[in-house]
């Protein structure tokens, strides 16, 4: 299932997304600003640009029940990225999503937070710099929201581990600190 952002997409910040649905010329109208895409299997390895531009596969407004019922790391991502690409169970009648995951895989995470880890990070330093700080992927707003903790909490995780990751390059290879 692929959801993204229509009505008033900023041509400049997303242009295939904004190309797309006028292409079809088909308006839909939807209250929460986005439309969702049924697809199936063969269309994980497309991009959710390339699930938009399928023009065999109909378009349905995202209800805003459907919308709230989406965990808030999907809700963060659709919000930074304008489209989302998701495995889910959904209730038609109810509107609303249940087992959602997202179609990629974050290997490239996983490791780098483990070789934080190995080093001297404690793992929620190591998550919450890799997600906020390395790549950005997260506000901390957004972050705190799906962790359930506070700023505080995460504003001090980030600033530990960035304290920790310059000592260690203030070391030479023999670990001694210059």
């Amino acid at each position: 299932m692929t959801i993204f952002k229509t009505g008033s997409v900023d041509p400049d910040d997303y242009p295939e997304l904004a190309e797309h649905p006028l292409e079809g010329r088909t308006q839909l109208a939807s209250e929460t600003g986005y439309l969702m895409k049924f697809g199936d299997v063969s269309h994980r390895g497309l991009t959710p640009f390339d699930v938009v531009s399928l023009h065999d596969v109909p378009a349905y407004p995202l209800p805003k029940t459907a919308l709230e019922s989406l965990p808030a790391h999907v809700r963060a991502d659709l919000e930074q990225n304008g489209a989302v690409q998701m495995f889910a169970s959904y209730d038609r009648d109810q509107h609303r999503f249940e087992d959602v995951t997202l179609a990629w895989e974050d290997q490239e995470f996983l490791e780098r937070i483990a070789e934080l880890v190995a080093g001297d990070l404690s793992l929620h330093e190591a998550v919450d710099w890799t997600v906020v700080e390395e790549a950005e992927r997260y506000t901390v707003a957004q972050w705190v929201d799906i962790r359930g903790v506070t700023e505080d909490a995460v504003r001090s995780n980030v600033n530990s581990a960035r304290e920790k990751l310059l000592a260690e390059e203030d070391r030479d290879p023999t670990g001694k600190i210059e």
